[in-house]
């Protein structure tokens, strides 16, 4: 199974490929263009809606699979799914264009072979023959093409990783090392002397200041940085340019009136006798069940409180506290049984007892709500904003197009802005790794360090709810600075140094006086705390308030049982730590899993040479986004 876990994804995904032939026009909508259209090119290489259109449902079943009824398309839309899709069809491509400048090729043969192989064409043995095989992609309405067409794909990816991959390699050490990792626990006392306290009585003066930069005047070096003009296209820059008039409302809200259909609701309680099943030991036989839901309602009937006696006696520990309540609800949201009871009766009524698959209930109705269309003006604001994002998205793809082709043709930012009373900023210098607001885009840093000065990038770059087109004005070579320019920085770096002396101090007396008066009572008269972490805790979690730190891990977990450890440094300060009890390395156990250690240690090294391997294929390939298409896809 594991050997070919690939070929049965295919296979199931074969069923969900004949879903999305038949069904994406309804999805997409009438506005999403035709699946021949291209969305954006790679490198030269187009991707088309179509193309985009059957990878995002893939992904969006896939998620409402893993999370039934949770997600809608809002949640999708803060999810980013569009961007996830997008990425993967970009990757896609760069795995082609990097195959082709390789020279890697997957031959008919190749191919045939892998086919005539697959678990999933197999009887006895034996590939099920072309004919039957042409039959079942057939039935599942599939093109022969473009099923051979995502296996030679596969194939091709394959390839292109083993050329990039096959030196990986793991070594026993590091296996045994991660096997530590994983499975070596210990649960420990400690103390933790925090620098934080030593702050405020640290003085420095700027002799020692000076002292410390001149010492020190490499570690300081600044890194290259570059600055960028920037175009913002995003809601801050172009809101004020939208109106919504009362016309408009209007006509969205006749338009759209069964979107702001609110359905009929009931507001009920129920007091609930759970009937013991077979696949639970909850609950009451089905007569004594009965019985105790017929004296309840009985009670009910005569005068009693039906919240106390729900607080009493209901078996639904969600309600039950509350007296009860089940808040309001629509039709389609309980069992059919409970909820034809509720919704026959008036408010104020009691239902006779009702039987479930939970048990035995009696139902109150407090208050029914029929349905009906809100008014305009209980709407309003939300068809504004409704209003107001519509028309803001298409003006900013409509701008982002307007100045790819200006840029394309050769004009300057400048131009381009002007042309459309946008005004061009400058970034402040960027290091990489960077991101400064507004130009919070990782990517976009990325992209500023690819750049020729005066070069202009014609591709917008996605930030936050909008786009940004940058060219580049200026590179800050590497260089030291002058003391003036991190004279902060340095000052902050030597008070932290000599808080962490001191901190470092008392947490050597901590110790001393541990040695014979114990750790508790050793914090206690230095004002400091004794504590423990959470139970048994691995190597690389957090210990305690001691937090992770890779120096700290190691000292702590080389200690031996009940042993009292020196002063530890700490991401806060210094510790004093004592296993107090530990689960040890087990070498017949890792002997055991070595070989499977080790190939798991090498598939994940080669997953992560891989993507950084396509990250920088990026660099070689301009991605060119259609922006037109994208809105009329994405909205």
């Amino acid at each position: 199974m594991r050997r070919h876990r690939r070929w049965l994804f295919v296979f199931l995904w074969v069923v969900i490929l004949a879903f999305v032939v038949l069904y994406i026009p309804a999805f997409m909508g009438a506005d999403a263009g035709t699946p021949g259209e291209t969305l954006a090119r790679v490198g030269g290489q187009p991707i088309t809606v179509g193309e985009f259109q059957k990878a995002y449902l893939r992904q969006r079943q896939m998620y409402e699979r893993m999370y039934p009824g949770q997600l809608d398309a809002e949640a999708f839309k803060r999810m980013g799914l569009e961007e996830q899709t997008f990425d993967g069809l970009v990757t896609d491509r760069l795995i082609e264009l990097e195959a082709r400048r390789l020279g890697l090729t997957v031959d008919d043969e190749e191919l045939a072979r892998k086919i005539a192989n697959a678990p999933g064409l197999q009887e006895n043995g034996r590939f099920v023959g072309a004919s039957e095989y042409r039959r079942r992609l057939a039935l599942q309405g599939m093109p022969v093409r473009e099923f051979e067409d995502s296996v030679r794909h596969g194939l091709m990816a394959e390839k292109l990783k083993s050329l990039v991959t096959d030196g990986v390699a793991v070594t026993p050490s590091e296996a045994e090392r991660e096997y530590r990792r994983r499975n070596e626990q210990l649960k420990a006392e400690y103390v933790l002397v925090d620098s934080v306290r030593f702050r405020p009585q640290v003085s420095v003066d700027d002799a020692e200041v000076r002292a410390r930069f001149e010492a020190a005047r490499d570690s300081y070096r600044l890194p290259e940085r570059r600055i960028v003009s920037y175009l913002m296209l995003d809601a801050p820059t172009l809101q004020g340019r939208i109106t919504v008039t009362e016309a408009d409302l209007g006509a969205y809200y006749q338009e759209h009136r069964d979107e702001f259909k609110e359905e009929e609701q009931v507001c009920a309680s129920h007091i609930l006798v759970k009937v013991k099943g077979a696949d639970s030991a909850e609950g009451h036989p089905d007569a004594e069940a009965r019985a105790k839901a017929d004296d309840l309602l009985q009670q009910v009937r005569a005068g009693g409180d039906f919240a106390e006696l729900a607080k009493k006696n209901s078996e639904d520990q969600g309600s039950a506290p509350s007296g009860g309540d089940l808040g309001c609800f629509g039709r389609g949201r309980m069992l059919p049984e409970f909820e034809n009871a509720a919704f026959s009766l008036k408010p104020g009524e009691i239902s006779d007892v009702v039987k479930t698959s939970f048990g035995y209930h009696v139902i109150r109705m407090a208050s029914r709500r029929e349905e009906k269309v809100p008014a305009l003006s209980e709407v309003g604001d939300r068809i504004r904003q409704v209003l107001m994002n519509e028309r803001l998205r298409a003006m900013i793809e409509e701008q982002a197009g307007g100045i790819t082709a200006d840029l394309r043709r050769g004009r300057s930012l400048d131009e381009a802005g002007r042309a459309r009373g946008l005004q061009v900023k400058k970034s402040p210098p960027l290091a990489r790794g960077e991101t400064v607001e507004p130009l919070g885009s990782p990517v976009l840093v990325a992209r500023a360090f690819t750049l020729k000065r005066g070069e202009t990038d014609p591709t917008p770059l996605l930030v936050g709810r909008g786009y940004v087109f940058i060219a580049l004005d200026e590179i800050q070579p590497p260089r030291v600075p002058e003391l003036k320019e991190v004279q902060e920085r340095v000052k902050a770096d030597l008070v932290e140094q000599k808080a962490q002396e001191r901190a470092r101090a008392m947490a050597a007396d901590l110790r001393q006086r541990a040695e014979t008066a114990g750790l508790d009572k050793a914090a206690t008269a230095l004002g400091l705390v004794r504590k423990e972490t959470p139970g048994q805790v691995g190597r690389g979690q957090p210990l305690g308030d001691l937090g992770s730190d890779v120096g700290l891990d190691q000292a702590v977990f080389a200690l031996a049982e009940k042993s009292l450890s020196e002063p530890l440094r700490a991401p806060a300060g210094y510790a004093v730590v004592r296993v107090l009890e530990r689960h040890a390395f087990d070498p017949a156990a890792f002997e055991a899993q070595k070989t499977a250690m080790t190939a798991e240690l090498r598939d994940q090294r080669r997953e992560e040479l891989f993507r950084a391997y396509l990250t920088q294929a990026r660099q070689r390939f301009t991605v060119e986004r259609q922006p037109e298409a994208f809105r009329r896809i994405v909205g």
